[in-house]
């Protein structure tokens, strides 16, 4: 294959302004693809009142009539496209792509974006970014199985798949038994200089305490409650969630924030804490590592992949645990001090943005000289 620019279709379900892994994850790869002079057109779920359709410097976002409603009653990120009109923009960009990349098999997007490319025979990738996650009852952990079990299933329609740690590849492959899931690293910005007093100042936060950060959602896998429960007078607490108050016991709860905030926010406080379970790599985690913060996590399958020993703090999901680790990082300078210096080293190794954008043009040329050779 030349190397001549491609015509890219990226598929989401969710993206800005709505906040979270995947989203940024689709931002990262298309603004690092139109740089690298790809034609990239980014179809999306319309929530929040997004614009219908706008331009990101050389990415076009289109966002397809959706409602939000499971979300908002059920805190639960999965926007419902209306499919006629749906399909009807989704078949216009399809057929226009020299490859199409949906994100995630469970959700409608890629059931449609994917079985269109293959109705139109046009190169298709598939970058699956989870396993089973747990639900808040077994209600809905019946309703995400039978989603795997059928929406799932179109991941079997993609030219390609691939995942980002090799947990979620396993899973995909005996899943929907697929023969090869290859793992592809992330990739995110480096942490911004910034100066720390002005931006604890703007979020309310106090100039002189040592500020143990969480960032997740309000539901069961991400630890909230877990992270909340770990206060001690030696440091204070600062989540980043949906949770609708602006204190709890002493800590301090602040809204998502659009993703450049964000990564503000992280080189302005002292420690990263995430007592989740059921992940595959957390954007969050990728960026407080790229930060050089400390990093206090739970053991996970889709960690061993990417962090070596010495590069994060290991603990179970216990308040007390995380009390511990918290109180080690604030009266030990030097381990403190050790620890950033890892996990700096290891963000910048592993989550490179150039290193990720390089994957995937490699797989993109893979997918469509496999289709060539067919």
């Amino acid at each position: 294959m030349t190397r001549e620019p491609l015509r890219v279709l990226l598929v989401s379900a969710n993206y800005r302004p709505s906040v979270g892994g995947i989203e940024q994850y689709v931002e990262n790869l298309a603004q690092g693809l139109a740089q690298r002079g790809h034609s990239v057109t980014v179809v999306a779920c319309r929530t929040d009142d997004a614009a219908r359709e706008e331009q990101d410097g050389s990415v076009r976002i289109v966002r397809l009539p959706a409602t939000d409603v499971l979300d908002e009653r059920l805190n639960i990120p999965y926007p419902l496209p209306e499919p006629v009109t749906a399909c009807r923009i989704l078949h216009r960009f399809v057929a226009a792509a020299h490859v199409v990349h949906a994100h995630d098999a469970v959700y409608a997007t890629s059931l449609l974006a994917l079985a269109l490319a293959r109705r139109r025979a046009v190169t298709s990738v598939l970058t699956q970014h989870v396993a089973f996650v747990p639900q808040r009852n077994r209600v809905l952990d019946a309703t995400e199985r039978a989603a795997i079990a059928t929406l799932g299933r179109s991941a079997r329609l993609a030219t390609r798949v691939a995942a980002y740690n090799p947990a979620v590849a396993d899973w995909a492959q005996a899943t929907w038994g697929l023969s090869d899931v290859p793992v592809l690293p992330p990739g995110v910005p480096d942490a911004p200089e910034i100066n720390r007093e002005e931006v604890r100042r703007a979020l309310g936060l106090p100039a002189d305490r040592f500020l143990a950060l969480f960032v997740g959602r309000d539901v069961p896998k991400k630890g909230l409650d877990l992270f909340l429960a770990a206060g001690d007078a030696a440091y204070e607490l600062v989540a980043v969630t949906d949770r609708r108050v602006s204190t709890t016991d002493g800590a301090h709860i602040l809204p998502f924030v659009e993703p450049g905030r964000f990564r503000e926010v992280l080189a302005a406080v002292d420690a990263f804490v995430l007592p989740s379970v059921g992940e595959g790599f957390p954007l969050a985690l990728q960026e407080a590592l790229v930060t050089g913060l400390p990093c206090i996590i739970t053991p996970g399958p889709g960690y061993d992949h990417y962090l070596r020993e010495g590069e994060a703090m290991h603990v179970q999901p216990e308040p007390g645990e995380i009390r511990r680790a918290l109180l080690r990082l604030v009266g030990d300078g030097s381990f403190r001090k050790s620890l950033a210096s890892h996990a700096r080293e290891a963000g910048h190794r592993e989550f490179d943005l150039e290193q990720f954008v390089d994957a995937y043009e490699e797989l993109y040329r893979d997918a469509l000289g496999s289709r060539c050779d067919r």
